[in-house]
């Protein structure tokens, strides 16, 4: 278990969760963070502060894991006027005032991203999580290969804005927990994250060097322009080229590239756009009733 004093608070509560949550059948299964450094970190290496536990549960599991999170004190974050947007998401935020101006910030998630992104099937992911701990409280763990692609889609997510930490988070992930990267290469082909493990891989195999088969780059690697153009993007680890832009601009830049397939792009921009527009019919609606 992590040394640091925040963590040690964060856990704390997140434990207190995990125990209510396994006496109702509710499996749950940390990520990022929560889950790295209680399993491939070394002991005394600290990954940095956490701003948040996130972790899984089953879809169905849903509704009481948000219902069990507000029995324990947590109040759920809104998003303001984008009330099908939060409806319709993978994950949600709850806070919890602990006192001294400090909260514990924890993110549940349904998915591990908008299945309109990534084609993930969650009862076999579930199949092949196996019966774990968290410092006593019982837990799932995702198998090595799934939370390999999981920090790659957190990447692809954040547009490679900053990748030095999560490039660590792969290196261990394959040393300490002896990912089957040929497992994962594949796996990625079903996810239709290709693009994003081989550009992950290829910087890590740069800062990392022996880190990754050469084989599983090259399985991985998109036609020569995409190559191209992602590396001038993305030149080395410290991420993004055009640093100065803004996150939404970055995203706008990067994030078709990283989408293996064009039609994956066209089915996520409708499905966000509609919610959108749902949610602006009903700001519209609820402004014609006041």
């Amino acid at each position: 278990m992590p040394h640091n004093p925040q963590h040690i608070v964060l856990f704390h509560y997140f434990r207190r969760f995990l125990e209510a949550a396994a006496t109702i059948g509710i499996d749950v299964a940390p990520l990022k963070g929560a889950h790295l450094l209680t399993s491939v970190y070394p002991d005394g290496e600290d990954r940095g502060l956490l701003a948040d536990v996130d972790f899984l549960v089953r879809p169905e599991d849903w509704t009481r894991t948000c219902d069990l999170l507000t029995d324990q004190g947590f109040v759920r974050r809104e998003l303001k006027g984008r009330g099908a947007t939060e409806r319709e998401f993978y994950d949600t935020g709850f806070s919890l005032d602990i006192g001294a101006n400090e909260r514990i910030l924890f993110e549940p998630h349904r998915y591990l991203i908008q299945p309109e992104r990534h084609p993930i099937d969650y009862n076999t992911l579930w199949r092949r999580t196996t019966a774990s701990s968290f410092d006593g409280a019982p837990c799932r763990r995702l198998a090595t290969e799934d939370h390999l692609l999981y920090t790659v889609i957190h990447m692809i997510t954040h547009s490679f804005i900053a990748p030095k930490r999560e490039l660590r988070d792969l290196e261990l992930l394959i040393k300490s927990s002896r990912a089957d990267l040929d497992r994962a290469v594949f796996r990625a082909g079903e996810w239709e994250c290709t693009r994003g493990a081989w550009l992950a891989l290829s910087l890590l195999s740069e800062t990392t060097p022996g880190a990754v088969p050469e084989r599983c780059i090259v399985s991985l690697a998109p036609p020569a322009p995409i190559r191209s153009i992602l590396r001038y993007l993305v030149p080395d680890n410290r991420g993004f080229r055009y640093a100065d832009l803004g996150l939404r601009a970055q995203q706008a830049v990067l994030f078709p590239l990283l989408l293996d397939n064009p039609v994956t792009l066209l089915r996520f921009g409708r499905y966000y756009l509609g919610l959108r527009l749902r949610d602006l019919l009903s700001k519209t609606g609820s402004a014609k009733t006041l």
